[in-house]
């Protein structure tokens, strides 16, 4: 897997996530799950962004033409991060409403990634550096899936198991382009 993919897998997560919450918070008896479901996401949100920021904010806030959505992405990030916090403490009518506003941010968010981010990403940075970017991300959600073991990033099965396929998929994919695994036999 190249870093795009593993963007692209995380996005996938989250949207996951975002879709699954709703159905767990229509049972009053659900709101455990609901609860946990939303620390799934903000654990995976917080994880992602521990990523993105050696991987692709640090080289990209060096250059001109993208430091600045660097630092609005991450103010957007700092915003939406706060509004679920506030959002787990919420038990109430009226959730629901709330976490649609939310993740509508993180929504938004996501596709400004996708379509601000990413572009000049490719553009801007070498085949060596998108190589380091995705080493860097790769040992970023590592590190961050060591400390929510320890859980300084909350508790969640599902999440370490995502993480744990993302990350060695993003080792096997390095090790993939150094040549130390190949597809087949080689003469």
């Amino acid at each position: 897997m190249d870093l795009w993919q593993l963007i692209g897998r995380d996005h996938e997560t989250i949207a996951q996530l975002i879709r699954d919450i709703p159905y767990a918070s229509t049972d009053p008896r659900l709101i455990r799950n609901r609860a946990r479901l939303l620390g799934n996401l903000s654990d995976e949100l917080k994880m992602h962004a521990a990523a993105l920021e050696p991987a692709l904010y640090a080289p990209l806030r060096r250059h001109e033409r993208t430091a600045a959505l660097v630092e609005d992405l991450r103010r957007a990030h700092a915003t939406f991060m706060q509004q679920l916090a506030a959002l787990a403490k919420v038990r109430r009518a009226g959730w629901l409403d709330r976490f649609e506003d939310t993740t509508f941010l993180v929504d938004q968010h996501l596709h400004r990634h996708l379509h601000e981010l990413i572009p000049p990403a490719r553009a801007l940075l070498s085949s060596e550096e998108i190589e380091m970017a995705t080493r860097a991300f790769v040992q970023a959600k590592l590190k961050a899936l060591r400390a929510q073991r320890r859980g300084t990033f909350g508790s969640s099965e599902w999440m370490l198991t995502a993480t744990v396929g993302a990350a060695a998929a993003g080792i096997a994919y390095l090790a993939w382009q150094r040549g130390l695994i190949g597809a087949g036999t080689r003469r």
